[in-house]
């Protein structure tokens, strides 16, 4: 068991590691961290831009969960040599992270109740979703990522996670949603 545990060990290190980036636009800096080939902003982009909200629009809530934004902004609003990634790229990380990969990428703390083990280093937090009527919800309770991916003329795919889930989901939603975002590296 000790064995199993050190090489489990050994490659988490070698398939993850951290970093930060300086956001110039607005002086921000971000958690990064790099997951197998990718590497992903290891926070929620709170960046103030046309097209998005903070939760409630409570700016203490953009602080701590980021900004949600439509899908027309998420596809522009990330710092440069950073995008908004493909509905293929979140499959990459969903499927390194490997079964239950939405427990894996969670946050350990910050949820409603049943935290993730945050074994990448993800970080992930439940940022809620707001429509384009001025309603919110599930703030607290589950996480929703725009992909750069579109479903039709409507709809954009997205990712998720929830405190009752451990798995990370996949949906379409409305393009005029709020979602979070989250950057990866070109």
């Amino acid at each position: 068991m000790k064995t199993f545990f050190l090489i489990f060990a050994a490659a988490f290190l070698l398939s993850c590691s951290s970093g930060s980036l300086h956001d110039s636009r607005d002086g921000k800096t971000y958690k990064t961290v790099k997951i197998g080939s990718q590497t992903w902003m290891a926070e929620n982009l709170n960046f103030d831009a046309s097209g998005s909200r903070c939760y409630d629009n409570d700016p203490g809530n953009c602080q701590r969960y980021g900004r949600l934004y439509n899908w027309n902004t998420a596809l522009t609003v990330c710092p440069s040599g950073w995008r908004l990634p493909t509905d293929a790229e979140w499959t990459v990380l969903t499927d390194h992270a490997g079964s239950n990969a939405g427990t894996k990428l969670k946050a350990s703390s910050g949820w409603s109740s049943d935290n993730g083990t945050n074994d990448f280093g993800f970080s992930a937090l439940p940022g809620g979703i707001g429509s384009s009527s001025g309603s919110f919800y599930f703030v607290g309770d589950s996480g929703f990522w725009w992909s750069a991916t579109e479903v039709n003329a409507s709809y954009a795919w997205s990712r998720s996670m929830s405190y009752d889930f451990s798995g990370a989901g996949r949906n379409g939603f409305i393009k005029s949603d709020l979602l979070s975002v989250r950057c990866l590296q070109d």
